[in-house]
């Protein structure tokens, strides 16, 4: 129960890594305002929280719309009249030669997995200053913000930013106390990742990866629930990638 009391924002949680960390906030004793555009999504999610004795409220929301930073924050203090946490998971992902990504679809990714978790960041931040609150920011970054690939820049790019947006964020608010972390996910299955199943990708992420497996829902939220508890408070700056060893050297298998 290491979140037992706090209130938590957790964006992109209608499925996959958003999903299990509402599941896993539940479980350490926090109460959650569950953000996304697929409403079915968040109210399956909401329900899982529920069956664990805790309460999350739900807000449909595009998080990369005008105003939506603002929003988000408030209306978690008006549903629960705190907030402790905030974790920016939301993203999507687009495919393409570099050449060939279009000007409205690099627009598009960096407003959902770049600009909107900053500008979601500054209004929690804002709240936080205001009401001398000790924070915790928790971003999605990736493997793809240290080890790309092709055919994914714009992905890459905005992977990349979000984690470089977290240690200046962890600078600035480092003397309120305010901590600032990422989790970067290796090969993860979630909905935006299970139409790869059973292609190169899936090969890929098992073969490439130290613990030959890939990532669950579970394993990136059990990342997050510890940056975001009191354990974690001397960590920030940092993003923790949590990819079963595939951005390190595998093992090499005797002949």
């Amino acid at each position: 129960m290491r979140l037992q009391g706090k209130i938590a924002i957790i964006t992109g949680a209608a499925d996959g890594i958003g999903r299990g960390a509402a599941i896993k906030f539940a479980k350490e004793g926090a109460d959650s305002l569950l953000v996304d555009i697929n409403e079915a999504g968040l109210k399956e999610t909401a329900a899982a929280v529920a069956k664990l004795g805790r309460k999350a409220t739900i807000l449909v929301q595009d998080v990369a719309a005008p105003d939506a930073a603002e929003r988000i924050v408030k209306r978690a203090i008006a549903d629960f009249g705190r907030l402790d946490i905030l974790v920016n998971n939301a993203g999507i992902s687009t495919g393409g030669f570099f050449t060939d990504i279009p000007p409205e679809t690099l627009d598009r990714v960096i407003a959902v997995n770049l600009i909107a978790p900053f500008l979601i960041s500054q209004a929690a931040a804002r709240h936080w200053l205001a009401t001398k609150t000790v924070g915790r920011i928790v971003s999605t970054s990736s493997i793809n913000a240290e080890t790309v690939q092709g055919n994914s820049t714009a992905y890459c790019a905005s992977k990349g930013g979000v984690r470089t947006f977290t240690r200046g964020a962890a600078v600035d608010l480092g003397p309120h106390q305010i901590t600032v972390n990422a989790v970067g996910p290796g090969h993860t299955i979630t909905g935006m990742t299970r139409k790869h199943m059973g292609t190169q990708w899936e090969l890929d992420g098992i073969e490439r990866a130290a613990l030959k497996r890939l990532g669950t829902p579970e394993d990136i939220a059990n990342a997050m629930a510890f940056l975001a508890s009191d354990e974690a408070s001397y960590i920030t700056g940092q993003t923790i990638y949590v990819e079963g060893g595939r951005t390190i050297q595998p093992p090499i298998t005797p002949p």
